[in-house]
């Protein structure tokens, strides 16, 4: 089996993804991608390119040091960058004993590069191939068929988005250089002190450039304008056959409805447009099927499909000993944290 091991600068990444074709790819997976999540997760990009026979194989994580605690040498754990991850292949009926070869030369690798614990926030419309891990449950995704016609299925969300699109004091505009992108951080962040959003979702004014500067063949700005003043705008993510709405921001002071229905349905449409054929609106924000937020989403769309999370071991006394370590030093967040698997990052 041919194996190596790329950057985010090394050109045969790239190259890896463009040999598959897009619909079996996303742009979660693009070096791209990684490239924006990097500085902010403290972290290398790296990309493992497996080839056997006819079978290529791509697997993009985020490698990370594990400092702060009394380990003989360094060590790291890897985990995909946000959104989702997982492998990829150019075919989606790759034999068994193909699969369990790659499988074998990652974890081999993983283990040579002292690296004790990997987590997978799998694609759920791309995981004919998996890693060897264990996976649950973490949530349920709504997507929506990217249609000209499409219809939103609850009526009152359909009745209040059709009432919007007849009101002449508000305008749906289609960024497609991101030129607006310092508005959107103003109003994201606006809406992040609303809602009182953890810190880690407070993202930084250079990851929202890089997106900007890298990303801007796979964005846009879904702005929405009340009076000529922007009142709501998402970041818009497309590759492939595939659409992703990313990150939402709004200002309450000045149009009191919710405007999350109106940027679903016109994403639709722009789908459509650019001849896409799906749109992922995301779910909730748990497994649990009455949380309000994945209640809502599923006004829209009747197609769901399962969110899996792999998590793998490679060191278990390494990785026993990490987590012995941080329930004495942060006894305070033990049970707060105790589902999560990289914990010992919980500081």
């Amino acid at each position: 089996m041919k194996f190596n091991v790329y950057e985010v600068w090394q050109p045969e990444w790239k190259s890896a993804i463009e040999r598959i074709d897009s619909k079996l790819a996303d742009i979660y997976f693009l070096p791209e991608w990684y490239a924006t999540w990097e500085n902010y997760e403290h972290s290398v990009a790296k990309c493992i390119v497996a080839e056997e026979d006819d079978y290529l194989f791509v697997y993009p994580f985020l490698m990370r040091s594990i400092e702060g605690y009394d380990i003989a040498t360094e060590c790291f754990d890897i985990q995909s960058a946000y959104g989702y991850g997982g492998v990829i292949t150019n075919n989606v009926s790759v034999p068994k004993p193909v699969i369990d070869k790659f499988n074998d030369k990652v974890t081999e690798w993983l283990t040579d590069n002292n690296v004790i614990a990997e987590f997978v926030r799998e694609h759920p419309l791309l995981d004919h191939c998996r890693r060897d891990a264990d996976y649950v449950l973490a949530r349920k995704n709504i997507y929506v068929e990217a249609s000209h016609n499409y219809r939103i299925l609850e009526l009152k969300n359909h009745q209040n988005v059709s009432k919007f699109r007849r009101d002449e004091k508000l305008k749906v505009v289609i960024d497609d250089r991101l030129e607006g992108m310092d508005e959107f951080v103003r109003l994201y962040h606006l809406n992040a002190n609303r809602i009182g959003m953890s810190k880690y979702y407070f993202f930084s004014e250079e990851y929202f450039s890089l997106i900007k500067n890298l990303l801007k063949d796979h964005a846009r700005l879904i702005n929405i304008y009340y009076e000529n003043h922007l009142i709501h705008s998402l970041i818009y993510l497309f590759y492939g056959n595939k659409a992703s709405l990313h990150l939402a921001g709004a200002d309450h002071s000045l149009y009191k409805f919710n405007l999350s229905a109106v940027s679903f349905f016109e994403s639709v449409l722009y789908s459509a447009e650019l001849g896409l054929e799906t749109v992922n609106i995301g779910g909730g924000l748990t497994a649990d099927e009455q949380d309000s937020l994945y209640r809502f989403k599923k006004n829209f769309s009747n197609n769901i499909k399962d969110v899996y999370i792999g998590k793998k071991v490679i060191n278990q006394l390494v990785y026993d000993s990490l987590v012995r370590q941080w329930e004495e030093k942060y006894p305070h967040l033990k049970d707060r944290y105790r589902n999560f698997f990289l914990k010992y990052r919980q500081i």
